[in-house]
């Protein structure tokens, strides 16, 4: 099993002291990875089929503006049990915009915090995610809680 995994990396070896030593120049021959993408097409093609991509860094809001919750909530947005929550995910493209298509609520215990959310989501620009210094599209995960802790 170890010599298949080997064999790849064998070859590129030997393919490139061929070259080196056939050309007898001193330019710098780059090997790929056996497993790595070798350009950022192939990075947005993996993150396109797997917008969870692990990531070096995840999308992230330039700035919360427009806020997504107002300072003052409508009367009925604060639960019984004093809490509040919403929680959501939409996928950022490379240029940092949020793709409204792709938003989806994961919880939320209000209406008005659903639209709030939503619409402050849409106008927002986003840090974009990377890989290897690609920008590629993935999910952006956010959550906003306010009220007592939660008792398991």
């Amino acid at each position: 099993m170890r010599q298949r995994r080997l064999l790849p990396s064998l070859i590129a070896v030997a393919g490139l002291a061929a070259c080196q030593s056939a050309g007898g120049g001193s330019s710098p021959v780059r090997v790929a990875s056996v497993n790595a993408p070798a350009s950022c097409a192939e990075w947005v093609r993996r993150a396109k089929s797997k917008p969870e991509l692990d990531v070096e860094r995840v999308p992230e809001p330039v700035a919360y503006d427009p806020p997504p919750i107002p300072r003052r909530l409508p009367p009925g947005v604060i639960g019984k049990d004093g809490r509040a929550e919403v929680r959501i995910k939409v996928l950022v493209d490379t240029l940092g915009h949020a793709d409204m298509k792709t938003f989806r609520v994961v919880r939320s215990t209000h209406p008005v915090l659903t639209s709030n959310v939503r619409s402050a989501v849409a106008q927002w620009r986003f840090r974009p995610a990377e890989i290897e210094g690609c920008k590629v599209p993935r999910v952006f995960n956010w959550a906003a809680t306010a009220g007592p802790p939660r008792r398991s």
